[in-house]
């Protein structure tokens, strides 16, 4: 199991280590509000106020710096495009060679831009989940709501990567068109696009950026509470998995298992073998099929009360089921 500050570090693009999230300050901050929260001498807004901005800091420096790096992508895409003008009146293969390999390497730095953006998105994610934690609040909420749709935020930026797109399209129908088509004369948009020949590299891109996309998107983001994903834990310390450990309740599990092997036993063994037992009883036929008929009719009347009674306390309607089933088994 790797600790995610480690994961963060070793997974950095040597170059551009100043422009990751840093998650090692922000965790830090966590933890010395933790301490005083413990200790009862904390101002619960200037805590959210400043954690607040240390996250704006981050982001906007995250977001600055992909925007350059975009920017610089497409200037590069650009000179490709004069060098491929001039190739059309004049193609030599040697220099379309070489300019398909220059496409490639956009391409590759392409990549790198998405991991980064993907890292990044992962650990605002997990410092948000962090703080929440330990400090019991719902910072995540407040902060995501407050953002979503303010104009000076750059939160946007990091979860819905603008602009991306524009560069994939670029580099695919740039190489698309410097793949040799045998002699057709038709354009890459009056073509199917699984007919197209496509690049590996552009399946690289596609791959990433789905990646992206499914770990980043931002109304998962606003839904599900910072992206926690069921397999998140798996990347936290013992000490986070303990937190998450303590909210379960015993009683609980302990009941909805119950009430689960009953309804089971319920349902494949005492209501199949029932018309068996009455006859063993003496009774006559139909007093066989009112006992198997009575669990549906049971089940229509209890679905309505259980559903109006759950409605206001789940813990008292789960007890009582099991006590019930309990019986009638």
């Amino acid at each position: 199991m790797v600790n995610f500050s480690k994961k963060l570090t070793t997974d950095q693009v040597p170059g551009w280590e100043e422009y990751y999230f840093n998650y090692k300050l922000l965790k830090a901050r966590v933890k010395v509000y933790t301490v005083q929260t413990k200790q009862g001498n904390h101002d619960r807004r200037r805590v959210l106020k400043d954690f607040s901005k240390l996250l704006d800091d981050e982001i906007e420096k995250i977001v600055l710096f992909m925007i350059e790096q975009q920017g610089l992508i497409a200037a590069r895409l650009e000179e490709l495009g004069k060098r491929r003008a001039v190739l059309e009146d004049i193609p030599l293969l040697q220099e379309i060679t070489e300019l398909r390999e220059d496409y490639r390497a956009v391409g590759h730095d392409l990549v790198r831009l998405l991991r980064f953006v993907d890292l990044n998105a992962n650990a605002v994610r997990k410092i948000l989940k962090k703080f929440d934690e330990r400090l019991g609040y719902k910072f995540t909420d407040y902060y995501v709501r407050s953002r979503s749709n303010h104009p000076y935020s750059q939160l946007q930026q990091v979860f819905k990567h603008v602009g991306i797109g524009a560069v994939v399209g670029a580099l695919s129908r740039n190489l698309g068109d410097l793949e040799e088509r045998e002699g057709s004369y038709l354009n890459i948009y009056d073509q199917n696009p699984l007919a197209i020949p496509k690049d590996p590299i552009i399946d690289m891109i596609k791959a990433t950026a789905d990646k992206l996309t499914n770990s980043t998107n931002f109304l998962r983001f606003l839904g599900q509470h910072a992206l926690i994903r069921q397999g998140s834990i798996a990347d936290d310390s013992p000490e986070e998995q303990q937190v998450s450990e303590d909210k379960y309740h015993f009683i609980s599990l302990v009941l909805n298992l119950a009430n689960t092997f009953l309804y089971m036993v319920n349902t494949y063994i005492v209501v199949p073998t029932a018309d068996d037992y009455a006859t063993s009883l003496g009774a006559a036929a139909t007093v066989c099929g009112v006992i198997i008929g009575s669990m549906a009719v049971a089940q229509l009347f209890s679905s309505v009360y259980f559903s109006a009674w759950s409605n206001r306390s789940y813990f008292r309607p789960l007890l009582f089921s099991s006590v019930v089933l309990l019986l009638g088994n």
